[in-house]
């Protein structure tokens, strides 16, 4: 496909990861492991991308710096359009930014009252279960459905966290709760005003299509092309379509640890050289 030798073409001899979930999220390993696992795995560039926080990214630049691993700060917003699940990426901007910070404690007390109302949810159907419990899942604190599927497992109550998912906390199942509900543009006005390059995640996974040229319009910057759960299909439709609006080309293994396979894609997604080029001179 075109796509493939375009980054045969583009590709470069360094290992590249732009999507990195580490313990300060929903991630297995804390942000020092995690860089550490990057440079055995032979990576040279590496964003890290927790959901909703930047609590990750001093150490995470601190490990980069001792590994000599080329950082880009990152994080993944949660956002809802009509519905619609989507989460926009943003690459190399100041985490010190106020609004940048006001917005992550903001979600960060949404997510705790949306695993609180779960748990709530479990009780009333029979399974025993405490916040405490799920809440010393995470050593971050920046709670999700992930620490609460891994303390079912705990429990015994599931024989996996995809069995969590699909039995209790997936839209339609017993003990799912909406979240809060940012928008994908309010979430691109918060990347830019921190200096940062916003970047549609995974599209191939969401319902999301119709919307951008939309998201286009208001500013976004980029779309993540090469995904592992992108099929070739998704990648050659996802890449036209990056061409079309003149969006930058990224990749990412969207590691976050729990699973045999996540270490198996940790650096092993496409990133041409061109994206890495324009990530670092649109932030100087």
């Amino acid at each position: 496909m075109f796509c493939d030798k375009f980054c045969r073409q583009n590709s470069f001899a360094y290992k590249t990861d732009l999507h990195v979930h580490t313990a300060a999220s929903d991630g297995a390993y804390l942000p020092r492991k995690t860089v550490e696992l990057a440079a055995k795995k032979g990576i040279s560039f590496l964003a890290i991308t927790d959901h909703d926080t930047t609590a990750g990214l001093a150490e995470a630049a601190q490990e980069c710096r001792k590994y000599k691993l080329n950082f880009f700060s990152g994080i993944e917003l949660s956002t809802i359009y009509k519905e619609d699940e989507l989460h926009i990426l943003g690459y190399s901007f100041d985490w010190t930014n106020t609004r940048m910070r006001e917005t992550v404690w903001q979600l960060q007390k949404a997510r705790k009252t949306r695993i609180e109302k779960m748990v709530a949810k479990l009780t009333q159907i029979g399974i025993k279960i405490k916040f405490e419990e799920v809440s010393k899942q995470s050593s971050a604190q920046n709670l999700g459905r992930v620490h609460l599927a891994l303390a079912l497992l705990d429990k015994g109550v599931v024989n996996s966290i995809d069995e969590a998912f699909k039995k209790y906390l997936n839209p339609g199942c017993p003990a799912f709760v909406p979240r809060y509900k940012l928008t994908p543009f309010i979430a691109l006005e918060i990347i830019k005003e921190a200096h940062g390059i916003p970047v549609l995640a995974h599209p191939g996974l969401v319902n999301c299509d119709k919307v951008i040229p939309l998201l286009v319009e208001k500013g976004l910057q980029g779309i993540e092309v090469f995904h592992p759960r992108h099929s070739k299909e998704d990648e050659l439709f996802y890449f036209k379509l990056a061409q079309n609006y003149n969006l930058i080309i990224t990749g990412g293994s969207d590691f976050h640890g729990h699973e045999e396979k996540d270490m198996d894609n940790l650096g092993e997604m496409k990133v041409p050289l061109h994206s890495i080029k324009q990530l670092k001179n649109l932030t100087g």
